[in-house]
């Protein structure tokens, strides 16, 4: 009886080489087991357009094997703000909730949207997918906003509004309202459907949405080395969804929105507002509608 049992299991472990055999070669079958032991994760290649904000609730990381959810946010922010388009890393093995918690943060539009305002607009994405095993792999592909060829577009144009508007020897106050004026004097808000909602609409077709202005003003920010961010907003029952920009200027954060300095209006007329430039939380009265508790260091 026991020489029964002895060759039922050899056979069946024959059996299964023999199958797996018949799928896999030598090297496959090895690639397999190395890849299942080998956790490894991606390097991170950051393009030159990566900024580092000290916000708070994310910063980057090189640790990218996460043990809590603030660990794995990190990671998020750190990719996204990275400019790469695919990255793979693994959840600490103690970290029991890691994929539950990758799943709600992937789910969660609301939290993607604002870590993605305080990255580099070139550096923001259009969607965001994820991928994850069992085993805990997770995959992040990433489809960002502007292609390499509208990032040259963009900078060719950049490069002309700097000679024609920005003064070296001015302060950051004049040169940014030389930025807020530009842009508005140059474009319209539209509500069609079809218009491009991103730095292309504002910098090239003389029409867009708030994502034109907040993006267009963002990138001449930066190249004056203004500390700057986007905010958004999801809404509320007053609001629709809205995205402005933050500037830190003298110690403390202020809103500047050129959408709502560009009113629409049907007198056929072009207006330039600054009743929402450079304004503090006390001056805006609380009109734009944001997460403070995202948001804390607003002041």
């Amino acid at each position: 009886m026991k020489f029964l049992k002895f060759l039922v299991v050899l056979l069946t472990i024959f059996a299964t080489f023999t199958f797996a055999y018949g799928y896999l070669s030598d090297k496959e079958i090895i690639s397999t087991i190395k890849q299942f032991y080998d956790r490894t994760p991606s390097s991170i290649v950051n393009n030159e357009y990566v900024k580092e904000l000290d916000v708070g609730i994310v910063k980057l990381t090189n640790n990218f094997t996460p043990n809590n959810k603030d660990e794995l946010l990190n990671i998020y922010y750190t990719i996204i703000s990275s400019g790469m388009t695919e990255f793979t890393f693994y959840c600490g093995t103690e970290y029991d909730n890691c994929i539950s918690d990758t799943i709600e943060i992937n789910d969660d539009e609301n939290l993607l949207s604002q870590i993605n305002s305080l990255v580099s607009v070139y550096n923001s994405f259009k969607s965001i997918k994820t991928a994850y095993t069992p085993s805990g792999k997770i995959t992040l592909y990433i489809n960002r906003i502007y292609s390499n060829d509208d990032i040259k577009k963009i900078n060719d144009k950049l490069d002309e509004i700097e000679k024609s508007i920005i003064v070296i020897n001015k302060n950051d106050r004049d040169n940014i309202l030389a930025i807020h004026d530009y842009i508005i004097n140059t474009t319209k808000y539209s509500e069609e459907d079809n218009i491009l909602n991103n730095a292309i609409g504002a910098l090239f077709n003389g029409y867009t949405k708030c994502n034109g202005y907040t993006d267009a003003a963002a990138l001449l920010l930066d190249r004056l080395n203004i500390k700057n961010i986007r905010i958004v907003s999801s809404g509320d029952d007053k609001l629709e969804p809205h995205i402005w920009n933050l500037v830190y200027l003298d110690n403390k954060w202020l809103h500047l929105d050129l959408t709502w300095d560009d009113p629409i209006n049907n007198l056929n007329k072009d207006f330039l507002y600054h009743d929402y430039f450079l304004k503090t939380n006390t001056e805006d009265n609380n009109k734009h509608s944001f997460d403070k508790d995202f948001y804390y260091f607003v002041k």
